[in-house]
């Protein structure tokens, strides 16, 4: 995005502060009558009993620089009577706004604006905004984030949660943690509205993970109370209406005993813009976390769920065949978490058995069509047994296939295999030998012999003509 773009977006959200500043929805009563005056940035109504007696519309926002707007209007009481309505409301550093029915004044009130108001003022808080959904619903059903109006708009497209993060490649500059730091130590020392609002207004200027490293290694090095720590991190998780102070939080809680919040952090790592961020909290500073991580990874997808590959280990077997049979669902394509699942779930030790389980050999093929899925880069080529683990893999085929699912994964490990010769000089020095080559080509030619898969495939696209599965199929028969 360009500057002009930037800078747009940044006059639209201060001029909505402003404007939410402004906005006022004040109810009275007057003999048993609803009285409703609203202000907006760009309009005053008066209201009674629902309906508009009286209304002013703004052309632009410069307008307000006249001081004072009055609006008059009438309505028939239930007496028959005709009452006056008068509404006086405006004021350059204070709010004035003065209602009077027939001369009677019913109200007279004053607030002093805050043109530079504090940034989670008249904003929704992100974290209670995820609590309340799990509280009704038992999990996060939106994954919308009430911050997302001030990110997105037609310059700047609406990404996926945790995609942002996997974007950033830009380094801060040296000096940027170091004041970070230096702010939230004042804001731990002496916490008023004014140190919070500092920090606050520090942190949206970058990233958190753009300096996540940077500044955890200066904050260790200052003397602190960690309660103090967990004080102004549990403040900010409170009041942030900003994904980044969120994460900041986060990041300093993580440097305190989180046992206490352990519970409340495994809702925050639910939402994948915050999974990373939430589980390096747990990871880091809860006990038996490796459990509670898991069944995080459980309930996450996308970005989120390859956060949680990250941190996942293989601690017992029910885990390290889960890696196999579905730690693939519903992640990236492209991303590293089919490598993460092969190399943690074992899949080479796994496939040199004799026999595996028919609900293993289904989770491998998926693993492994995620392994050979042709990104920015095919991971297969990277994994290190790759021969062994496509030997096998066809030679289980023999028994356990049965689907066309099945036999489409075989088309696909047989293109992989027919490959230039220039590419095979690079795999047989790194992860295959010519005897697995053959084995694979050997194994996949059998299976093939069998009519039903070309007839399967045939049959399915009639009702299904643009299927990729049985497409693969056929189009591998015609060679």
């Amino acid at each position: 995005m360009g500057l002009k773009e930037e800078l747009k977006r940044e006059m639209r959200n201060a001029t909505n502060d402003v404007a939410k500043e402004v906005e006022k929805h004040i109810v009275l009563d007057f003999d048993g009558h609803k009285i409703e005056f609203i202000n907006k940035m760009l309009e005053e109504t008066i209201l009674v009993d629902g309906e508009v007696i009286a209304q002013n519309v703004r052309q632009s926002i410069w307008s307000h620089i006249i001081p004072y707007s009055k609006l008059k209007g009438t309505f028939t009481g239930r007496d028959g009577k005709a009452h006056k309505v008068y509404v006086k409301v405006g004021g350059f550093i204070k709010f004035h706004v003065v209602i009077k029915v027939d001369g009677k004044k019913l109200l007279a009130e004053t607030q002093t604006l805050q043109l530079n108001p504090v940034p989670w003022n008249n904003k929704e808080a992100i974290v209670p905004y995820l609590e309340k959904q799990f509280a009704e619903h038992g999990k996060i059903i939106n994954k919308e984030l009430p911050d997302d109006g001030l990110l997105f708009d037609e310059n700047h497209p609406r990404l996926a949660p945790g995609f942002g993060d996997q974007l950033t490649d830009e380094l801060v500059l040296a000096s940027y943690p170091k004041k970070l730091v230096k702010l939230f130590t004042e804001q731990m020392k002496n916490p008023t509205e004014a140190t919070r609002k500092a920090t606050y207004e520090k942190i949206l200027e970058e990233k958190v993970i753009s300096y996540f490293q940077e500044f955890l290694g200066h904050f260790t090095e200052v003397e602190k109370d960690d309660k103090q720590v967990q004080q102004e991190a549990l403040w900010l998780l409170d009041q942030a209406a900003h994904r980044e102070v969120v994460k900041f939080a986060l990041m300093v809680l993580a440097t305190t005993d989180c046992e206490p919040f352990k519970e409340r952090l495994k809702l925050i790592a639910l939402h994948e813009e915050f999974t990373g961020v939430a589980l390096f909290a747990l990871f880091n500073a809860t006990e038996r976390a490796n459990a509670t991580i898991w069944d995080i990874a459980k309930q996450v997808t996308d970005w989120g769920k390859l956060e949680a590959l990250n941190f996942l280990e293989p601690d017992r077997e029910e885990i390290r065949l889960w890696f196999l049979t579905d730690g693939i669902d519903e992640t990236v394509p492209g991303s590293q978490a089919a490598l993460q699942c092969a190399d943690k779930g074992k899949l080479d030790i796994e496939l040199h058995e004799d026999t595996i389980s028919a609900e293993v050999f289904e989770g491998t093929g998926k693993l492994i069509l995620a392994l050979l899925y042709e990104g920015q880069y095919r991971q297969m080529d990277e994994y290190e047994y790759a021969g062994q683990v496509l030997m096998r893999f066809t030679k289980h085929a023999k028994r356990h296939g049965s689907t066309m699912l099945h036999f489409y994964t075989l088309t696909q490990i047989a293109a992989y295999v027919n490959e230039p010769e220039d590419i095979w000089e690079g795999r047989f020095d790194y992860n295959w030998k010519p005897h697995e080559k053959l084995a694979v080509e050997t194994v996949i030619e059998e299976i093939s012999r069998d009519p039903k898969w070309l007839e399967e495939a045939q049959a399915y696209l009639q009702d299904n003509p643009d299927n990729v599965s049985a497409l693969a199929i056929v189009n591998y028969y015609k060679k």
